[in-house]
């Protein structure tokens, strides 16, 4: 893993030292951390909106997919709240700047890699969760009583 130096000196070197374009390079890092994580959300509001419609029907089927699917949505529940609250969390840019570029840059990255951090738990929560309903769901098919 590279230094915040490092990648800022690239930064520069890439941008030929245009600030505006070194902010602009990193502020697209950052609207990409934006962006997955409301694909993230949109997909934990789907699997909320199932549970309020099939959750009790997956619940009825066994205590494991009892556990399962509840375990599963307060998961996926906790991943949105990580992504709101880690990603999401609003601070402009523009509060960041000072006199000195590289400062400037350094610690957009840092914003960039806390970001990155709170996205990467979120996604991990995410993915428990949203597997724990999946084995639920497949709890409730297994035990369906086939018409005779």
């Amino acid at each position: 893993m590279t230094s915040h130096r490092d990648e800022v000196s690239r930064i520069l070197t890439l941008t030929k030292g245009d600030s505006e374009r070194a902010f602009a390079l990193v502020e697209r890092q950052l609207s990409v951390l934006v962006l997955r994580t409301q694909v993230m959300l949109s997909l934990s509001g789907i699997v909320i909106t199932v549970t309020g419609f099939s959750g009790r029907a997956i619940a009825q089927t066994n205590e494991l997919a009892r556990v399962l699917v509840s375990a599963g949505i307060v998961i996926v529940l906790a991943a949105a709240v990580t992504a709101i609250g880690g990603v999401l969390r609003l601070r402009w840019l523009t509060q960041e700047l000072t006199d000195d570029l590289t400062q400037t840059l350094t610690r957009m990255l840092e914003i960039r890699d806390a970001k990155s951090r709170f996205l990467t738990v979120a996604l991990l929560l995410f993915i428990v969760g949203f597997s724990c309903y999946c084995v639920a769901i497949a709890q409730m098919l297994i035990h369906v009583e086939l018409a005779r």
